[in-house]
């Protein structure tokens, strides 16, 4: 039972081998079988097959003999078994054989045929020639009364019928482990997008972080400062006198008095202006106004329709208030 248990064991690995490449180490695991049990079926079958893959004839021929020469051993061993515990059946046997004429009537083994049709074929790729006549071994069983002759191929089968169940088992098992191996890489691919997308994403939300950090912050100095420069002129305003002189008769002043009314009244409202009114006598106007600077002052003016239509000249005194009267609030 250890030599059957360790056969099916080499097989395993035999195959192992094969199919990771190492032919070589392969055919040395089926050599052990053959070594125990030379009519291996299995065994000599894959050793075929390597040494056909390696092209190595020589040594496939070797195996081909090896295997005949052990099947045609064990059935001579059977065929003397069978005799010693039938002698009558088997004396019958030999006279109806001399009765016949010495023809024997039996039934090949399919294993030997078909290792002797390969032997011939590598032997003439040798140059050996055709193998001689009368080398195929028939095998005869007699089982049962009357010395009924069977062929000794049922274990044969059996064999054959294990080993492709075996290796339809073998190859369903690899294209499982394949197929579980892809769906793992697949797997581990979408995880890995996951995660770099999702670093990603976090890199970006940092970065729109630290830049609404810096944008506010430029903010808040921006409003310091203006806070503080407000707070510097409510110390210390300054102040502007513009002189509006005439440079059209008063009907084109008064034609666009109106529109130039409009202008005072927007920047009265919105507290740029403080004082406004004709000169005397009317040969212009006067503003008292605040602001920055000089430069605001003077873009405020351009907007003056007087000042647009190059109705009048204009001149601008700054000055810094020190002192207020009361009632009056700069």
């Amino acid at each position: 039972m250890k030599a059957i248990k360790d056969s099916k064991e080499n097989v395993v690995e035999g195959r192992r081998l094969e199919q990771a490449g190492d032919l070589s180490e392969a055919a040395g695991m089926y050599q052990k079988i053959m070594d125990h049990d030379g009519g291996n079926q299995e065994a000599v079958g894959r050793l075929l097959v390597i040494y056909r893959k390696m092209k190595e004839y020589g040594k496939e021929l070797a195996v081909i003999k090896g295997a005949l020469a052990a099947v045609e051993q064990r059935d001579k061993a059977l065929q003397e078994k069978w005799i010693k515990a039938h002698p009558k059946a088997a004396g019958a046997g030999r006279a109806m054989f001399r009765k016949l004429g010495g023809a024997e009537v039996s039934a090949a083994d399919p294993m030997v045929t078909r290792l002797l049709k390969r032997k011939a074929f590598v032997e003439k790729r040798l140059g050996r020639g055709k193998p001689k006549k009368g080398a195929i071994i028939r095998h005869i069983a007699a089982k049962g009364r009357g010395g009924r002759k069977k062929s000794l191929v049922a274990g044969t089968r059996k064999s054959e019928r294990e080993a492709a169940i075996a290796a339809r088992k073998e190859k369903a098992a690899a294209v499982r482990q394949r197929a579980d191996e892809q769906r793992r890489q697949k797997v581990e691919a979408q995880e890995a997008e996951k995660q770099k997308t999702e670093a990603q994403e976090a890199e970006k939300q940092k970065t729109e972080a630290a830049k609404a950090e810096k944008q506010a912050a430029a903010e808040a100095r921006k409003a310091e400062k203006q806070a503080a420069a407000k707070a510097k002129a409510e110390q210390h305003p300054s102040l502007f006198i513009v002189s509006l002189r005439y440079l059209v008769p008063l009907e084109e002043i008064d034609a666009a008095m109106s529109r130039h009314m409009k202008f005072l009244n927007k920047y009265y409202e919105q507290g740029n202006f403080l004082v406004s009114g004709r000169q005397v006598p009317r040969t212009g106007g006067t503003i008292i106004t605040r602001g920055k600077n000089r430069a605001a002052v003077e873009r405020i003016m351009k907007s003056d329709p007087f000042v647009k239509g190059k109705m009048v000249s204009m001149d601008i005194i700054e000055f810094s208030a020190s002192r207020v009267g009361k009632g009056l609030k700069l």
